[in-house]
């Protein structure tokens, strides 16, 4: 009986030891179950707080930044040299000195007092009234204090409604002015201003022009016509050509030359065209629009014949094109591309440096750079880009038509081997007359012999 007590006893104490246990392992699961609860409120507060109601860009924006995949071909072209205009630029050291500039224009034009209401505060408090609005137009949030927003669109603003006005001799330029005293601070500034990530909303510059104006001329075509004469240089050479009130600078570029650009149809399937070289094997000729109301886009194919307008390609030809066209691939307003459309006629055109030089002699190329840098410019221009709806579809397919015919290669070997020249066509006349002769005394000789 003992023996049965202790062994009762024993396993009466193994079962509490095991029930001790149990509980012990119990209070670590939940106390492991707590922690993870908590980490997991704890990751869903932080997302939570991080979500956004609204998107980050409304319909509305305008100003973007330039993507990655479009800013990796040629960095240098999207970025400033001199100076910052809003918000993503601004800031950067090596654009301090031009701050000072942007101070002291901002101070000549509140010294001259054009108006009575051309003071410091009545600019602020219009700006102010319209800041949403402005935030709106750029395509990310703005992380800037109110004060420090309004500030900037002020000053930025300013200066550039000042450097358009001295430009065209409206308002008197000081003799130590630093911008007109070194032209290449001019050439500089047309390249930066019309940089996509470097805009102001038109909205600023045109309500500070307003504010600060001195004649009685309609606010937005006198202000829209200065600055397109401004970056006329700049842009292609092209006539300046009020288009409508633009959104920024660039847009006010873009729609001025579209402005005499008939608009096509446009179609989002289209076929690349033969380089110069190869459509002048098959009898295109090409020829340069002299008609001054044409535009650079305004490219006709007609009977074989290509006609091409004249188009000025500066040092800062590539960043204008990659800039706009980047705006184009943006704007969610935008649906024709048109100047992505034209960049592809070109580059389908220019395959060699060959095909350069021969534009460029034909004058519709005109330019200061080596046919080898035309021919690289174009071949690189749009790449990594989407255009949805190709402006020139129909010219792409006249095109192709005419260059698959065979019968135009043969008439352009016939015009090129045996009419290039009198003595070509003097060996062809009397080879036909001997291949005549020939004919003529076999058919004798047959005739005879039966």
């Amino acid at each position: 009986m003992a023996d049965n007590n202790v062994s009762d006893h024993s396993v009466i104490q193994i079962k509490d030891e095991d029930k001790d246990d149990v509980i012990g392992e119990n209070d670590g699961n939940m106390a492991t179950l707590t922690k993870d609860r908590n980490d997991v409120e704890l990751i869903v507060s932080s997302i939570r707080g991080k979500l956004h109601q609204n998107p980050p860009s409304t319909a509305r924006s305008c100003i973007f930044r330039i993507p990655n995949v479009l800013r990796r071909h040629n960095e240098k072209v999207f970025v400033p040299n001199l100076v910052s205009i809003g918000p993503f630029q601004h800031g950067k050291k090596n654009l301090k000195v031009m701050q000072e500039i942007k101070l002291w224009y901002l101070h000549c034009l509140l010294d001259r007092k054009p108006t009575s209401e051309t003071n410091l505060e009545y600019l602020v408090e219009a700006i102010k009234s319209m800041e949403q609005d402005c935030r709106d137009c750029y395509g990310e949030k703005i992380h800037m204090s109110s004060e420090k927003f309004v500030e900037m669109m002020v000053v930025d603003g300013c200066f550039i409604v000042e450097l358009f006005r001295k430009t065209a001799s409206e308002v008197p330029v000081d003799d130590d002015d630093p911008v007109f005293n070194t032209s290449w601070m001019r050439l500089v500034l047309r390249k930066d201003l019309f940089l996509l990530e470097n805009q102001l909303p038109w909205k600023v510059v045109d309500c500070l022009f307003k504010h600060t104006k001195e004649n009685d001329k309609p606010e937005s075509e006198a202000l829209l016509m200065l600055a397109l004469k401004f970056f006329e240089p700049s842009a292609f050479e092209q006539d300046p050509q009020a288009n409508g009130e633009p959104k920024h600078l660039l847009d006010g570029i873009r729609n001025s030359l579209l402005a005499s650009y008939p608009q096509a149809k446009t179609h989002t399937y289209w076929e690349p065209i033969p380089s110069v070289t190869e459509l002048l094997q098959a009898g295109v000729e090409f020829k340069c629009r002299s008609d001054t109301w044409n535009n650079m886009l305004d490219i006709t194919f007609e009977n074989g014949v290509m006609e091409i307008p004249p188009i000025q390609i500066e040092d800062n030809a590539e960043s204008l094109f990659r800039n706009l066209i980047a705006y184009e691939q943006w704007d969610p307003s935008i649906q024709n591309c048109n100047i992505a459309s034209y960049a592809v006629i070109l580059d389908n055109l220019i395959n060699t440096s060959k095909d350069a030089d021969f534009l460029i002699q034909k004058e519709i190329i005109c330019t200061k750079l080596s046919k080898e840098d035309i021919a690289y410019l174009f071949e690189r221009l749009y790449s990594d880009t989407v255009v949805g709806y190709f402006c020139y579809a129909e010219l792409t397919e006249t095109v192709n038509a005419y260059y698959q015919n065979r019968w135009h290669r043969w008439q352009t070997i016939l015009r090129r081997d045996y009419f290039s020249n009198p003595w070509s066509i003097f060996s062809l006349a009397a080879a036909l007359l001997i291949l005549g002769f020939t004919f003529l005394q076999t058919l004798y000789s047959l005739l005879t012999y039966y």
